[in-house]
Order: C-alpha cells, then sequence, then structure tokens
C-alpha cells in the first residue's frame, strides 16, 4: 500500500516521467553522438523526428516541477516531526550529488541529479520568495532557457563545419571506448563529459529551475491536493495551448533535422522552450484525466505507475545500469549497432519491468533501494 500521507498525482506524475526521460535517454546512451550517419535509414529519421516532436524537452521539465513541489513537502514534514528543514534538505542535496556523480561517470554522463542538487542550493533559498518576484523570476529563466535553446540550435548544426573530419573521428573514439572493457567506457564517458556537461547546462538548467520555482509556488499552495482546481484555471484556454504547442514543437523539430541559415536555426530550435512547456502541459492534463478513469486495466496501470513514481530515483538509474549492459562492450555490446527505430523499442520490456518491480518491491518494502540509501544518508543521525 502506498502510504496515506502521499500525493497520489505527484506520484502518477513522477511514474509518467519517468517513462519520457527513459525514451529521451536512450539514443545516447545506445550510438555515438551526432550518429544520423550509423545505421540510420529514412525510418529512423522519422523516428528522431518523432521523438523530438513528443519527448524531447517536455518530460523533464515535468520531473522538474515535481522536484520543486516535493521540496515544499520536504520541507512541511521537516518541520512537522521537528528536524532542522536546512540541514535536512542539504544533506539530500549531497546525497543527490554523490550518486549524481558515480551515475555520470560510470553508468550515463548525461545525468541530471547532479544538475538538480546544485540548483536545489538556489530552490531553499528562494522558499521564501514573494509570489510576484517567483513569477517575475519564472519569466526571467523561461527567456534565458529560450536563447540558450537558440544556441544549442546554432551549434548542433554548424560546430563541426571547420573540421569535416571532428564527426568521424568522434564517432570511431565513442565506438571504440563503448565497446571495449567497462573501465574503457569509464574512460571515454568522462572524456565526453567536455562537451556532454556544456549542453546540459544550456539545454536543462535554465528550464529546470524555473519549472523547479513553479513547483515551489505551486506546492506552498498545495494545489495538487486538489488538480481538479489547478486544471480549472486552463479551462477556455487549451486550443491555444495546443495550437502553440503545435507550432513551438514543428519549429524545433525542423530546426534540427535540416541545415538552414544561422537565424533560422537560432529561431526554430528556440521554440523548444514554447512548444515544451506547452506539451508539459497537456500531458499533466492527459494525465490527470487518466488518474480518474474506472477502467479495470487502466486502473491497474495507474497503480504500477504510482508505484513506479515512489521509487523514481531508483528507476530513473536502472535504467542507465540496464541500458549501459545492454549496449556497453562489458554486456551485450550493441553500442553503435541498432537502428533508432529498433533500439527504441527497448523501452517497452524495460518501462513494463520498472512497474512489474516497483509494484513488487513496494509490497514488502516502504520505498525503493536506492530511495532507502539516500533517506539513510539524510537522516543519518536521526
Amino acid at each position: 500500500m502506498l502510504e496515506k500521507n502521499r500525493l497520489a498525482y505527484l506520484d502518477l506524475l513522477r511514474g509518467f516521467a519517468i517513462l519520457g526521460i527513459l525514451i529521451s535517454n536512450l539514443p545516447i546512451l545506445a550510438e555515438p553522438p551526432f550518429s544520423m550517419v550509423v545505421h540510420h535509414n529514412d525510418l529512423s529519421s522519422w523516428v528522431k523526428l518523432f521523438s523530438l516532436f513528443f519527448i524531447s524537452g517536455k518530460f523533464f521539465l515535468i520531473f522538474s516541477f515535481v522536484f520543486g513541489y516535493g521540496f515544499t513537502i520536504l520541507l512541511a514534514s521537516s518541520e512537522r516531526n521537528g528536524y532542522d528543514a536546512k540541514i535536512i534538505f542539504f544533506r539530500r542535496l549531497f546525497g543527490l550529488f554523490f550518486l549524481g556523480i558515480l551515475h555520470a561517470t560510470l553508468f550515463f554522463n548525461g545525468d541530471i541529479l547532479v544538475t538538480y542538487s546544485l540548483l536545489g542550493v538556489v530552490l531553499y533559498f528562494s522558499r521564501n520568495m514573494e509570489d510576484s518576484k517567483l513569477f517575475k523570476i519564472v519569466v526571467l529563466f523561461w527567456f534565458i532557457s529560450l536563447l540558450c535553446y537558440g544556441v544549442l540550435g546554432i551549434i548542433s548544426h554548424y560546430s563541426l563545419i571547420g573540421d569535416p573530419n571532428l564527426t568521424a573521428r568522434m564517432i570511431e573514439e565513442s565506438m571504440n571506448g563503448y565497446s571495449g572493457s567497462f573501465f574503457s567506457a569509464v574512460i571515454q564517458r568522462v572524456k565526453e563529459l567536455s562537451y556532454t556537461f556544456p549542453f546540459i547546462l544550456f539545454f536543462n538548467w535554465p528550464s529546470a529551475f524555473f519549472m523547479f520555482l513553479i513547483g515551489l509556488y505551486l506546492g506552498r499552495k498545495e494545489s495538487l491536493a486538489n488538480p481538479e482546481l489547478l486544471f480549472e484555471r486552463f479551462k477556455g484556454k487549451w486550443v491555444w495551448i495546443v495550437l502553440l504547442g503545435i507550432i513551438g514543437n514543428s519549429l524545433f523539430s525542423f530546426g534540427q533535422m535540416k541545415e538552414t541559415s544561422y537565424l533560422v536555426s537560432f529561431l526554430s530550435t528556440s521554440m523548444l522552450a514554447i512548444g515544451g512547456v506547452c506539451f508539459a502541459l497537456i500531458y499533466c492534463y492527459a494525465l490527470y484525466q487518466f488518474s480518474k478513469s474506472e477502467n479495470f486495466i487502466l486502473s491497474k496501470l495507474r497503480e504500477a505507475m504510482k508505484k513506479a513514481g515512489t521509487m523514481s530515483l531508483t528507476n530513473y538509474l536502472s535504467h542507465s545500469i540496464i541500458l549501459s549492459f545492454i549496449f556497453n562492450g562489458w554486456g551485450l555490446g550493441l553500442y553503435g549497432k541498432l537502428k533508432p527505430e529498433i533500439a527504441l523499442l527497448i523501452t517497452i520490456p524495460l518501462y513494463g519491468f520498472n512497474l512489474v518491480f516497483s509494484s513488487i518491491w513496494r509490497n514488502y518494502f516502504s520505498m525503493g533501494p536506492f530511495e532507502t540509501i539516500l533517506r539513510k544518508f539524510t537522516y543519518w543521525n536521526k
């Protein structure tokens, strides 16, 4: 049984976001960077287009919102139990940072835990900010995210023009590194941090932070205690949200799939700041409607997703560990050998494993394995 004091919809959001993050991260773990030249065909391009339009830049927004909202729950819980909320939260951030460093070096250099731990420091000092000031900072960082996406759009198309052999050399290095031993994969992963971390800095940080603040704002008002009232605010606006989402994500996808001018690349890719937020909101609303379904099969799926959400840290890390085994040389050695449309199918059994494992585990334990480790560190002398 899930704890009675947990917000069921918040856990459902976590469980749903984990699926989208899995789909987003799989190509990075499956093949070399700048790959669209290795085992790709026309169908591969359509798969990439699908991912860009529906997945990229949407689900980590939801997860970041959940992190900000969960922060308010942690503060309230700490105060209710007589703990120093600052010490508890900063221990948690340090635990996430340590897990993130291990995760980034051993399994996946696109790790998001380090980002959350560092931005979480700023989130803590924003906890008592007035709503009006909070709203202004949200708008500011949303605009910064728009600029950062635009810059990445330019870089993704033109950074390698000066050296036409650079792409081939990077692909060869990745193939050799990840197709070798566990140690060689770690060395390659650390080498790639020189460009994966700047990408994360531009792509994730501004967007994650303004979603932290939105989560903080709604968490202070306990808005998810009754999501119906929250979504009621958007009544009459959904047509515009859907329209903006389609336009924004279409332009973003176009900017990633076609090489155009510097200006067009900047403008089109920057539209993810609009399309991503709109689709994330639509997904959240659709998930809320799903949460009200009385269909037997859907209700069972919903409960499994909730339990997966209560173990989101464990499931997130398990994705990287399992996919590293599948693709790296120390495991099955499939790195760079599968077409994207084939590799994408791996998400089905892997997410299914998350649902089944989480459901079984939660029948016997109050939290997931990595959640237990993080909690014991956070409350080690309490």
